[in-house]
């Protein structure tokens, strides 16, 4: 199994639309951080919990919001998610875009406003932190040569 190094850029400019708590950013960062290529996390809500040393009925609430606004699937076994096909990593631009292309992949749509670019929130307790969601390791992602078009579905 290949590490994912390539994020869809454009979408990560739209994610504050989604207006997300502090809990929920949280919440997706880890996911975004533990992914295999194509999106699948396999990480229980106890183990965040633990990460965040906050309570698991607090991830559970987060979790219920991430997948309201569409960023993850909710209809996965226990212990594993599913990133959003357009949030998730892949080994490379092609690999994303085979992935979306190909027709086995739901792309299922985002609920929130994701036509307009609204700036992060400048109360984000997280800047200027050292909070790192992967705290295990994990290689930083190469720049990719070429972006990308990013396609909404909904």
């Amino acid at each position: 199994m290949s590490t994912p190094g390539f994020h869809n850029p454009e979408i990560f400019e739209v994610l504050p639309n989604a207006r997300l708590s502090r809990t929920a950013r949280d919440v997706l960062d880890i996911l975004t951080a533990r992914q295999e290529p194509g999106g699948t996390v396999r990480i229980r809500q106890k183990e965040i919990a633990a990460r965040l040393g906050i309570t698991q009925a607090a991830v559970s609430r987060a979790m219920g919001q991430l997948k309201d606004r569409g960023l993850i699937e909710g209809r996965q076994r226990q212990g594993t998610v599913l990133i959003h096909p357009l949030l998730a990593a892949y080994e490379s631009a092609a690999h994303m875009i085979n992935h979306l292309r190909n027709p086995a992949t739901f792309v299922w749509p985002l609920n929130f406003a994701s036509d307009r670019i609204r700036p992060p929130r400048h109360s984000d307790p997280r800047s200027d932190t050292d909070f790192d969601p992967d705290p295990d390791g994990g290689d930083r992602a190469p720049t990719p040569s070429a972006r990308p078009t990013l396609h909404l579905v909904g």
